[in-house]
């Protein structure tokens, strides 16, 4: 069975894994391939607001397999599998045997893993870290085996993402809570990994800096870095049940999530409710996903990180608390219930595969219709802080909105609106092309918010 769930987790994994790269994936992209590694670690990550680890993997990666959207994502690929399978070895130590399959088949088919899995960023690795610390701690507790590991995944989930340090403080309440005589040694497990970081103190430093610097110049940033709101809460669980699919009519999709919605809370509050012999699971499942929830959604009160897609690290917690809570309903209502949320994260995640309205921004194609259609090579404009996935596509003359005054004497200019509402809500190139003479003559949208104008005199 857990040869067939890893082999389908990897085949999912893999269908349509050479989609157009979106922002983020660009950026890291543009990072990789334009600095060195000192540059990268010194520079770039300076402006940044992440840890380097993920950084790292795509750099040396990329130095042997490319800078292709399949290079730059299949190490995402192998840690969102590796994560299956470690949520399979956790599921066998603290869920009854008869349901220690269905956790790593939920997460292996589960459309937001499978859609962070495909993508070139941290979100795949840092689930990875969290999960192998969970399991290591959990052995850590019941044998005393597996304390290197534990620091080494610990250590790698301080440098692959910031919120996943929440994990820390949580694993200290579990072992507390399960067996204060393994606390020290966790403790002094914990502070030797912490202590590792000490190097990138300064960097994390300048990048708070640069932060806040950045909401302040653009208080609109906030709302989309992830602010504590009833939509970014809401979103979370929903997130969780179907990935990043989404019907246009709010109300109709209410009505298809209510169940979903309704089913898996009371599952999970089963879960946490469990009777003694089950205490080991509910504290496991406590600490994994609803201590660190909280802390990230307190300091989500001052800090802007609460973001559905931060939280994937909680996932595994979410479909272990799931099936643990199945496995006390009645036994004619077990199956019944886990093959409800088996076939929901199918039909979620075909839907995401097969239809490109929910595929990543699709710049490949922006840039397809623009060589097309641009034969004279006349500039293309663009808010130069968004540039990143243009510059990876397209080699012709870019020009930076900020300087678009330098290319007004062209008869046509492409533009790229994009991300205009955070950057240019006041439509500043858009006003200043129609005082210049110049009139839309072509308009193209592609998906994920994409739009191709070509203005002429």
């Amino acid at each position: 069975m857990l040869a067939f769930v890893l082999f389908f987790a990897a085949f999912l994994r893999i269908i349509n894994l050479n989609q157009s790269l979106w922002l983020d994936e660009a950026f890291q992209a543009k990072a990789i391939a334009n600095f060195s590694l000192s540059g990268l670690l010194n520079v770039y990550l300076k402006n940044d607001f992440n840890p380097p680890l993920s950084y790292l993997v795509n750099f040396f990666f990329s130095k042997i397999f490319g800078n292709s959207e399949v290079a730059l994502r299949l190490p995402s690929v192998v840690f969102g599998v590796a994560t299956v399978y470690l949520v399979y070895l956790i599921a066998r130590e603290v869920l009854p045997k008869k349901v220690a399959h269905w956790p790593a088949l939920l997460l292996a088919t589960s459309g937001l893993h499978l859609y962070y899995s495909q993508e070139a960023r941290m979100y795949s690795l840092v689930t990875l870290a969290v999960t192998g610390s969970f399991f290591c701690l959990i052995r850590l507790i019941r044998s005393g085996s597996h304390q290197w590991q534990y620091f080494f995944f610990l250590t790698s989930l301080l440098y692959s993402h910031y919120l996943a340090w929440f994990v820390l403080p949580a694993q200290a309440v579990a072992v507390f809570l399960l067996d204060r005589s393994k606390f020290k040694k966790v403790f002094l497990l914990q502070l030797a990994s912490v202590l590792t970081f000490i190097p990138w103190l300064p960097t994390l430093f300048s990048q708070v800096k640069v932060g806040l610097a950045s909401a302040a110049a653009s208080p609109a940033w906030s709302s989309v870095v992830g602010g504590v709101s009833f939509k970014n809460l809401s979103l979370i669980p929903v997130k969780f049940l179907v990935g990043r699919i989404a019907i246009d009519n709010n109300f109709v999709f209410a009505l298809v999530l209510a169940v979903p919605l309704a089913l898996s809370s009371w599952l999970i509050i089963l879960a946490l409710k469990a009777k003694p012999k089950l205490s080991f699971a509910k504290v496991v499942i406590f600490s994994w996903l609803v201590l660190p929830f909280l802390l990230i959604v307190l300091v989500s009160v001052k800090v802007p990180v609460l973001a559905y897609f931060r939280l994937l690290f909680l996932l595994p917690a979410f479909y272990l608390g799931l099936v643990l809570g199945a496995s006390l309903l009645k036994k004619n209502y077990q199956g019944l219930a886990l093959a409800f949320f088996l076939v929901l994260n199918l039909t979620a995640s075909a839907v995401y595969l097969l239809n490109p309205k929910f595929h990543r921004e699709d710049w490949r194609g922006l840039v397809k219709v623009l060589v097309e259609k641009n034969l004279n090579l006349q500039p293309v404009v663009i808010i130069p802080v968004v540039d990143a996935p243009l510059k990876y596509y397209y080699a012709g003359n870019i020009v930076a909105s900020d300087n678009l005054a330098s290319v007004l004497d062209a008869r046509q200019i492409w533009l790229v609106p994009y991300a205009e509402a955070i950057f240019d809500p006041s439509l500043t190139s858009r006003q200043k092309l129609e005082l210049s003479g110049f009139k839309p003559n072509f308009v193209r949208h592609f998906t994920g918010d994409l739009t191709l104008i070509q203005y002429i005199k």
